[in-house]
């Protein structure tokens, strides 16, 4: 065997196992176990259902339409209560939002805040770089603070906005069909 050769499978061996452990972001099942097309009753026991009758809705009329609109369009969002399913890369997020359309979960939203993650530069770089490795390079950065990993059926956002850190994991057909449903 020629040094060439030599060079060429070690090379191969070295990057192989992340080239091909490389899962396309249409494909993914689940993510941290919560797979989109889930249905509500799945986890309707752990969840905290908003209802509209919230402080938040009460005191402001405009987010009352919103929620309004968006019951009526089928669409309805939980508060994730349980412990598992809010960890991502190791690190509990402070929030999970699960939001279903005709009783199918379309979007996941962890937040993450300081008390959540004291570094969060570098927690925010882990993110991206535990991302990366799952499914390869984003497809869109925004400045460098949003990360997008889009693909025909599924996209995965990364923000670092305002001192948190929101994963927001969504089939794009479901909002799209949900966008259209609200609109007036």
């Amino acid at each position: 065997m020629n040094f060439s050769k030599i060079i060429l499978c070690c090379f191969l061996l070295f990057f192989s196992p992340v080239l091909f452990a490389q899962e396309s972001i249409d494909k993914v099942k689940s993510i941290n176990g919560l797979e989109l097309g889930a249905t509500l009753e799945s986890l309707q026991d752990q969840l905290q259902l908003i209802t509209g009758k919230e402080t938040v809705y009460q005191n402001h009329p405009f987010l009352a339409e919103s929620f309004k609109r968006n019951l009526e369009a089928g669409i309805q969002e939980g508060i994730y209560q349980g412990h598992p399913l809010r960890i991502i890369n190791g690190v509990e997020a402070h929030d999970l939002r699960l939001i279903y359309l005709s009783g199918l979960l379309y979007k996941c939203r962890w937040t993450f805040n300081k008390r959540d993650l004291p570094n969060m530069d570098s927690r925010f770089k882990d993110f991206i770089n535990f991302f990366s490795k799952k499914f390869g390079p984003p497809t869109e950065k925004i400045f460098n603070d949003t990360f997008i990993w889009e693909g025909d059926t599924n996209r995965l956002t990364i923000s670092f906005l305002d001192g948190s850190i929101q994963v927001e994991w969504r089939d794009n057909l479901s909002d799209k069909k949900a966008i259209l449903l609200t609109q007036d």
